[in-house]
């Protein structure tokens, strides 16, 4: 399903990244539009509304379904056909020498992990810098049509300081990727889903430590 012939763009503005496009089909964007997985599988992360010092503010529901330092696996059986492959394709030895060859990070013996996000009313991520232990983080939108107005997108920012805005907006198109190695330069957020409207945004993510 994942399409490993893309080639990424690379940007070193505001901070190095790399960007793909057409990574999964048309018609495997509907199919996984069609079965997605069911909503009661996922877990609220919300730190929202906490009190006293966050490390970062944001709202949305996961559905982890890998850690190779855990040992954990999603039983896969719960994923419809079209996710199940997508799952497969994402953790094979295939996409690592993707990985490899596209950013020049070497996955190999990293703590991975893999997961499905879901981002409906509101839901956000704050500005941060990510987990700056974090060696390469992929996030691959999964939504077939996305409204141009439902929010969603990815910012990339120069610094915290966010008078001066983003510089650079992200559309979450499906079947886009952005990839990053997190720096004290990564500073980005995602902007909160458009409320009232049904949109939920999904989303899959590969995360190495090391």
């Amino acid at each position: 399903m994942f399409n490993p012939d893309v080639r990424l763009e690379t940007r070193d503005h505001p901070f190095r990244h790399f960007r793909g496009a057409g990574l999964l089909s048309a018609r495997s964007l509907a199919d996984l539009a069609a079965t997605a997985p069911d909503p009661g599988l996922f877990q609220l992360i919300d730190t929202s509304t906490a009190t006293g010092h966050v490390r970062r503010r944001y709202r949305s529901y996961v559905l982890p379904v890998s850690d190779n330092k855990t040992g954990f696996t999603l039983d896969l059986d719960v994923l419809a056909p079209p996710w199940r492959e997508l799952v497969t394709d994402l953790l094979s030895e295939e996409l690592a020498d993707w990985l490899r060859r596209e950013t020049g990070v070497d996955t190999a013996g990293l703590h991975r992990t893999c997961q499905i996000f879901r981002y409906g009313d509101g839901d956000f991520e704050d500005l941060s810098t990510g987990k700056l232990y974090k060696r390469l983080h992929m996030s691959l939108h999964l939504n077939e049509n996305w409204p141009s107005d439902g929010g969603g997108e990815i910012e990339l920012w120069s610094g915290p300081d966010q008078s001066a805005g983003p510089a650079e907006v992200l559309s979450p198109a499906g079947g886009t990727a952005l990839l990053y190695s997190a720096s004290p330069t990564s500073w980005h957020r995602t902007v909160p889903v458009g409320e009232g409207r049904g949109l939920v945004q999904q989303m899959i993510t590969l995360s190495y430590f090391g």
